[in-house]
C-alpha cells in the first residue's frame, strides 16, 4: 500500500502540475480552432468573391438598358458588401490587420460606381443619338421626295419644250427663229436644270445612306470622315436648291438641310447627331478604362486579403508551436515522475502510463509537428473525454482545416491560371473574329448554298415523315372506325372511343407540326373562294359545342347584326384559326363559358372575331411568348393541359399571311380575350350550286390502287360500308392491267407505289381512258398536290382518309350520273335537255378547234392563235371551268408558259364533258336535293 501510495503520489503531483500546463495548451488550441482557423477560411474566401466581381464587371459594361444596368450593379455591390462583411469581422481582433484590405474594398466599390455611372451615361446618349438619327432620316427622306418632285417637274418642262419643237417643225410657216429659240432654251435652261435636279436627287438619297452609317461607326476618325462627307453632300444640295424655281419647296428643303446639320440644332438638343455619336465613342473608351481600374482594384483587394490570411495563419502556427512546447514540457515532467516511481512499481504502472498517456501524446505531438510542417497525417480519433482527447479533437479539426486550406490554395491557383488563360483566349477570339469578318463576304455564297441544301433536306424529310406517319395513322384510325361499327359492349365502346380520340389527337399534333413546318418553309398559299360568314360560325359551333357540353361549359356564338354579304377569301384558314382559339379557350376554362363574337369594323368586309373565356387567365409576362412555336405559359400549364404549343403560333402565322392581326388581353384569374381582325372582299351572292351529295350512287364500281395491306383493309371497309363494289390493285402495273379487263366508274390512286408511282400510272390512264382518278396521299404540300393535278388527278385527298370527304369527292366526280362539277351549275340553269345539247355542241367545237389552236401555236401564227383562243374562251365560259378560261386568256395574250399548261387542261375538260354527256344521254342522274 505504501508503494502504491508513493507511486500514486508521483503521478498525482505530476498530474496536478501537468493539468495546469495542459489547461493553457487546451485554451490555446481551442482559440486556434474556434477563431484563427475560421478567420483564415473567411479571409481566403475574399479572393473567390473578388474573382466573381472581376468576372461580372464586363457584363455591367455591356448592358444596353437601365434595367440591366441596375441588375448587374446591384449584384456587384452585393458581392462587395459580402466582402466587406467578411473583412469587418476582424477589424478589432488580433488575428490580423484588415485596414489595407478594407481600403482596397473601398477602391473596388468606387470603381464599380464609376463604371455604373459611365454605363448609365452611355445608355442615355445612345437613346438621344437614336432619336436624332431618326429625325435626320425623316428629314433625308422628305428631302429625297422633294428632289424627286423637282426632277419630275424639270422633266415635264423639258418634255414641254421638246413637244413645242415638234409643233414648230410641223407648222406651215416653219418659223426657224422660234424653233432655234426653243432649242436654245432647251439646251441652256431646261436640260441644265434637269441635270441640276437629278444631281440633287442623287446627293439627297446618299445623305440618308450616310446617316444610316452613324450608329455603326467604331472610331472618332471614322466618324469625322463620315461627317465631312455628309457636309460635302449637304453643301452640294444647298447650292442646287438655290437654283430651284419653286420657292415653297426651296424653303422647305433649306429647312430640312438645317435639320440635317447645316444649321444650329434647336433646344433641347444642345448637341447634334455627330456630337452625340462622338460622346458615345468617348464613353466606350472611358468604360474600357473603368473596367481596367476595377480589375486593378480587385487585384489589390485580393492581394491584401491574401496578406491578411498569411498573418492570421502565421499566428496560428506560432500558437501551435507554443502548444507543442508546453506538451513537450509536460512529457518531460511525466517522464521524470515515471523514473522516480520506476524503482518501486515498474511492472505495475509502466503499461498504464505507457499505453494511456505517453503514446497518445507522442502521436498527438508528431501529428501537430507534421501539420505545422505541411505534411499529411492520418485522421486522429479522440479516445475518452479527458484533456488529451480534447487536444486530439482540436488537432483533428486543425488537420481538416489544413486540408481544406490546401485545397482552397490549389483552387485559387487554378482560378488564377484560368483567368490568365481566359484573357489569352479572349484576345485570340478577338483576332479570330477580325479575320473571320474579313472572310465573311467570300463565305456568303457558300453559306447560302448550304442553307438552301438544308432547306431542301428539311422539305424532303418533312415529306417522307408525313407519308410514313400518315400511312400508319390511316390504318389505325380506319381500323378503329371499322371496329366501332360492330356490336360492342359499353365498356369496349368506351375504350374504343378513348383510343379513337387519342389517335385523332395524335393526328392533330402531327398536322400542327406539319402546318408549322409548311409555314416556316413558305409552302402555304391562300385560297380565294366565295363563302358565307354565317356558315363558318355554324361549323365552329357544331364542332366545338359537344366539347363544351362535356365540360359543362356554355359556348355562345354571335355574328354581326343584319344580313351579311357573301365574302371572297380563304374560309378554310379562317375556320382553322377560330377552331384553334375556341379549342384553347375551352381547354383552359373549368367553369363558366366561352363566347365567340363577330363585329364589323370600319370598312365593308372587315370584321373582328373575339374569343372570350372565363378561365384562369394568362400571366402578363407570357402574353407575347405564347405565340412563339412550342411555347406555353409555363411548365405547369404544359404538364397540366398538354399540347404542342403550336396552335397559337400557327394561328398568328396564318393571320399574318391573310393580312390581319391576332392579339390577346388577359388578367390572372379573370379569363382571356383573343381578338382576330381580318378583311375580306364582299362579292355578289353566287348562284346556288347543285348539291353534289345527291349524285352519289349506292353501287359504284371502284378500283382502289394501294400497296399497304392495312390501308387496303381500311379503305375497302369504308367504301363497302357506303355500298360500293371495290377491286384492290397492289401495284401500278396491276392497276393498268385491271383497267383494260373490267369496267370501273372511278379509280382511287395511292400516289406512293412500290413499282410505278401513282402520278405515272395516272398519266398512262389519262391516255387510255376517261375515268376520273382521285389521288390519295400523305404528301399534302402544295407542290405535291400540283404535281398530282398536272398528271390528271381530279382531286387529291390527304391521309388518313376521312369518310365524309371521300363520299363528297365521289359525289363530285363519279356519281351514278357521272356529271362533272363543272356542268352542275349549267344543269341547274338550263335543265337536262338544253345542257345535253350545249355539252354536245361544245365537244364538237373542241374536236375541230383544239387541233387548229395547237397547230397555230406550233407554227407561230399569232393572229390565228389569239382568234381561236378567244373563241374557245367564250364558249368554255358557259361552264364552271375558271382555270381553263384563265389559261385561254393567257394564251390569247401570248403567254408562253400558259401554252405548256393548256394541253392537259383541255384534255381534262374534254374528259369531264364526255362523262357528263354520257350521263345526260342515259338519263340516269338523280335530281339535286332541295
Amino acid at each position: 500500500m505504501l508503494a502504491i501510495a508513493v507511486i500514486a503520489s508521483f503521478p498525482a503531483t505530476t498530474a496536478v502540475l501537468g493539468w495546469f500546463e495542459l489547461q493553457d495548451v487546451a485554451r490555446t488550441q481551442s482559440r486556434l480552432v474556434t477563431e484563427a482557423i475560421p478567420a483564415i477560411s473567411e479571409v481566403r474566401a475574399v479572393a473567390e468573391g473578388t474573382s466573381r466581381v472581376v468576372a461580372v464587371a464586363p457584363e455591367l459594361a455591356a448592358v444596353s438598358t437601365e434595367a440591366q444596368r441596375a441588375e448587374r450593379s446591384e449584384f456587384l455591390m452585393a458581392q462587395v458588401d459580402a466582402l466587406r462583411s467578411r473583412l469587418a469581422r476582424y477589424s478589432t481582433g488580433s488575428e490580423g490587420n484588415p485596414l489595407e484590405a478594407l481600403a482596397a474594398e473601398q477602391q473596388v466599390r468606387a470603381a464599380i460606381r464609376g463604371l455604373e455611372r459611365l454605363v448609365g451615361q452611355r445608355i442615355s446618349l445612345i437613346a438621344r443619338r437614336d432619336v436624332q438619327l431618326q429625325d435626320g432620316l425623316a428629314a433625308a427622306r422628305e428631302l429625297t421626295e422633294i428632289s424627286d418632285t423637282l426632277v419630275a417637274n424639270a422633266e415635264m418642262g423639258t418634255a414641254a419644250v421638246i413637244s413645242n419643237l415638234y409643233e414648230i417643225e410641223a407648222g406651215e410657216s416653219g418659223d426657224r427663229e422660234a424653233r432655234l429659240e426653243a432649242l436654245d432654251k432647251l439646251i441652256e435652261v431646261d436640260l441644265f436644270q434637269l441635270g441640276l435636279m437629278t444631281e440633287m436627287r442623287a446627293h439627297s438619297a446618299e445623305i440618308g445612306l450616310l446617316l444610316n452609317r452613324v450608329a455603326a461607326v467604331a472610331s472618332p476618325d471614322e466618324l469625322a470622315a463620315l461627317r465631312e462627307e455628309l457636309n460635302g453632300r449637304l453643301k452640294v444640295v444647298t447650292r442646287r436648291i438655290v437654283a430651284v424655281n419653286d420657292p415653297r419647296r426651296a424653303d422647305r428643303a433649306l429647312a430640312l438641310l438645317r435639320r440635317l446639320g447645316t444649321g444650329t440644332p434647336a433646344p433641347p438638343q444642345s448637341d447634334g447627331l455627330f456630337e452625340t455619336a462622338g460622346e458615345v465613342l468617348d464613353l466606350d473608351r472611358r468604360i474600357d478604362a473603368a473596367q481596367g481600374e476595377l480589375r486593378d482594384a480587385a487585384e489589390a483587394l485580393e492581394q491584401a486579403a491574401s496578406e491578411l490570411a498569411d498573418q492570421i495563419e502565421a499566428r496560428a502556427v506560432t500558437a501551435g508551436a507554443l502548444a507543442a512546447e508546453a506538451i513537450a514540457a509536460t512529457q518531460r515532467l511525466y517522464a521524470l515522475s515515471s523514473i522516480l516511481a520506476l524503482a518501486l512499481s515498474l511492472a505495475v504502472f509502466w503499461f498504464y502510463v505507457r499505453g494511456n498517456v505517453i503514446r497518445r501524446l507522442d502521436r498527438l505531438s508528431a501529428g501537430m509537428f507534421s501539420l505545422a510542417e505541411g505534411e499529411e497525417i492520418a485522421p486522429i480519433i479522440p479516445k475518452g473525454r479527458d484533456e488529451i482527447a480534447r487536444m486530439e479533437g482540436a488537432v483533428e479539426f486543425f488537420r481538416r482545416q489544413s486540408l481544406a486550406n490546401r485545397a482552397f490554395e490549389e483552387e485559387r491557383g487554378r482560378h488564377l491560371i484560368e483567368l490568365q488563360a481566359h484573357r489569352n483566349e479572349l484576345q485570340r477570339l478577338v483576332d479570330e473574329r477580325t479575320a473571320q469578318l474579313r472572310g465573311e463576304v467570300a463565305a456568303h455564297d457558300a453559306a447560302r448554298a448550304r442553307a438552301e441544301h438544308a432547306d431542301r433536306a428539311k422539305t424532303d424529310f418533312l415529306a417522307m415523315m408525313s407519308h410514313e406517319v400518315r400511312t400508319a395513322m390511316n390504318g389505325v384510325l380506319g381500323m378503329l372506325r371499322g371496329i366501332g361499327r360492330g356490336r360492342l359492349q359499353a365498356r369496349q365502346k368506351a375504350q374504343l372511343d378513348v383510343a379513337l380520340a387519342s389517335g385523332e389527337s395524335l393526328m392533330g399534333v402531327l398536322n400542327s407540326i406539319l402546318d408549322h413546318s409548311k409555314l416556316e418553309g413558305g409552302m402555304v398559299a391562300l385560297e380565294e373562294v366565295p363563302f358565307q360568314l354565317s356558315a363558318v360560325l355554324k361549323d365552329v359551333e357544331l364542332l366545338m359545342g359537344p366539347i363544351a357540353d362535356e365540360k359543362g361549359l356554355q359556348l355562345k356564338v354571335t355574328g354581326p347584326e343584319g344580313a351579311q354579304p357573301h365574302l371572297q377569301g380563304d374560309a378554310g384558314k379562317l375556320r382553322q384559326i377560330l377552331f384553334n382559339l375556341v379549342s384553347n379557350a375551352l381547354k383552359f376554362t373549368d367553369e363558366g363559358g366561352v363566347t365567340l363574337s363577330v363585329t364589323e369594323l370600319g370598312g365593308l368586309g372587315r370584321y373582328r372575331f373575339s374569343v372570350c373565356d372565363s378561365g384562369k387567365g394568362i400571366a402578363p409576362e407570357a402574353l407575347e411568348r405564347i405565340f412563339a412555336p412550342f411555347e406555353q405559359e409555363d411548365a405547369e400549364t404544359a404538364r397540366h393541359f398538354g399540347g404542342t404549343g403550336l396552335g397559337l403560333s400557327i394561328s398568328r402565322r396564318l393571320t399574318d399571311l391573310m393580312g390581319g392581326s391576332l392579339t390577346v388581353e388577359s388578367k390572372l384569374g379573370q379569363g382571356a380575350t383573343f381578338h382576330l381582325d381580318l378583311g375580306f372582299s364582299p362579292i355578289v351572292a353566287p348562284k346556288a350550286a347543285v348539291a353534289t351529295a345527291s349524285l352519289v350512287s349506292p353501287a359504284l364500281r371502284l378500283l382502289v390502287v394501294e400497296d399497304h395491306p392495312v390501308n387496303q383493309t381500311v379503305i375497302q371497309n369504308c367504301l363497302e360500308e357506303m355500298g360500293h363494289s371495290v377491286t384492290i390493285a397492289g401495284s401500278g402495273q396491276a392497276a393498268l392491267n385491271l383497267v383494260t379487263q373490267a369496267d370501273f366508274d372511278a379509280v382511287l390512286m395511292d400516289v406512293s407505289l412500290p413499282d410505278v408511282s401513282g402520278i405515272e400510272v395516272t398519266r398512262q390512264l389519262r391516255d387510255e381512258t376517261q375515268l376520273p382518278v382521285i389521288g390519295i396521299s400523305a404528301h399534302v404540300q402544295p407542290r405535291d398536290i400540283a404535281a398530282c393535278r398536272e398528271a390528271g388527278m381530279v382531286e387529291v385527298l390527304p391521309k388518313p382518309i376521312i369518310p365524309a370527304r371521300l363520299a363528297e369527292a365521289l359525289g363530285r366526280y363519279c356519281g351514278r350520273a357521272g356529271i362533272a362539277a363543272s356542268v352542275s351549275s349549267t344543269l341547274a340553269d338550263l335543265g337536262p335537255d338544253r345542257t345535253q345539247a350545249l355539252v354536245s355542241l361544245m365537244l364538237d367545237r373542241m374536236d375541230s378547234e383544239v387541233p387548229d389552236l395547237m397547230q397555230a401555236i406550233s407554227q407561230g401564227r399569232h393572229a390565228d392563235r389569239a382568234r381561236i383562243a378567244h373563241q374557245l374562251k367564250g364558249a368554255i365560259g358557259n361552264f364552271d371551268m375558271p382555270q381553263l378560261v384563265s389559261l385561254l386568256a393567257a394564251v390569247e395574250a401570248g403567254d408562253k408558259r400558259a401554252e405548256d399548261e393548256l394541253i392537259p387542261a383541255l384534255k381534262q375538260a374534254q374528259a369531264e364533258l364526255h362523262r357528263s354527256l354520257a350521263a345526260l344521254q342515259s338519263q340516269s342522274f338523280m335530281p339535286a336535293a332541295q
